[in-house]
């Protein structure tokens, strides 16, 4: 049932998250979803960095679609249609290796155009040939699933009494519970209200799990980071030596080589066909790197020759 709209109620967003609906479950754990696939994405998205590939080709949707869907693929309609980056969708048998030999190059703008290894190259995300957002999907439910954990176990600890009234001394009572719940000092209340409100504790025997809830969310976290090829360590492992943090990190390798040989085959491919030196590297911000190392270079320099003027005061 929808309710009615309030007069100066504000704008749904569209997530659903506004005060009159906040503890919607529905709206609530969608928008709790939404947020956290968001948060995952942008990380899958962004761990591979295209160098070469010609202006037509957005190195970012492609990542989006080998993450969607498993594949995509490079193509050109023609010998002089320019190179784009399109879903590709199998059309024809395949070789001895299961690899296409016929497919469909499909866009948005229903551009379509039959490709075959002469004039494209089919990408994959990964050797088994598979998508990686069933898993992702999972993992974020988890995600959801343990905040929202979170959020009843915090509520049972916030809610240990309550308060028993004649009915014409509730308002005296709620005013009472806020002024509490507010820190105020102190209350005044009419004589006799101690007597009419009767304060009943409720033992719910509800453990705070705050710090079980936390490593439970750390380590899926971990798990999204190693699936995605991110090196990341075990929650609550601050006495592992070298050895141990290097064994744990071997997974997370290899799944971004797993993932890096794919693309590189794929460059390999467009280096060889479409007349420019095309790679794909693991993303790092090295120019933010190198412009530090720069810039720290020429202070050294200066205070090396004795050069003080303009430096910051330590």
């Amino acid at each position: 049932m929808t309710r009615a709209k309030k007069k100066g109620q504000r704008p749904c967003n569209r997530h659903g998250f506004h005060g009159e609906v906040y503890w919607g479950t529905e709206s609530y754990n969608a928008g709790l979803f939404q947020i956290y696939l968001d948060q995952v994405m942008r990380l899958a998205v962004t761990r591979y960095r295209w160098i070469g590939l010609p202006s037509t080709c957005d190195a970012t949707f492609l990542e989006r679609l080998l993450v969607e869907r498993g594949r995509a693929t490079i193509a050109r309609d023609g010998k002089n249609g320019p190179w784009i980056v399109a879903r590709a969708v199998y059309d024809g048998k395949l070789n001895l290796y299961d690899r296409p030999t016929r497919w469909i190059a499909q866009s948005r703008d229903q551009v379509r155009f039959q490709v075959t290894p002469r004039n494209g190259v089919m990408i994959y995300d990964s050797p088994t040939y598979s998508c990686m957002m069933p898993a992702i999907d999972m993992q974020v439910r988890e995600l959801v699933d343990i905040q929202r954990t979170k959020q009843m176990n915090r509520l049972w600890q916030k809610i240990p009494f309550i308060l028993e009234t004649p009915q014409d001394m509730e308002l005296t009572a709620v005013n009472l519970l806020s002024a509490i719940m507010g820190g105020e000092p102190a209350t005044i209340q009419y004589r006799g209200v101690g007597s009419a409100i009767d304060v009943k504790k409720l033992d719910m025997d509800v453990p705070y799990l705050g710090g079980e809830l936390t490593a439970a969310e750390v380590n899926v976290w971990n798990r999204i980071y190693t699936m995605l090829g991110i090196s990341n360590i075990t929650y609550k492992s601050e006495r592992m030596i070298e050895d141990e943090v290097r064994s744990m990190s071997e997974p997370a390798g290899m799944q971004a080589l797993a993932g890096l040989t794919m693309r590189r085959r794929a460059a390999d491919w467009c280096s060889k066909h479409m007349g420019c030196d095309v790679s794909c590297v693991w993303a790092q911000d090295n120019e933010s790197e190198n412009y530090n190392a720069v810039h720290n270079l020429k202070e050294a320099t200066k205070i090396l020759a004795g050069d003080t003027h303009g430096l910051a005061e330590v």
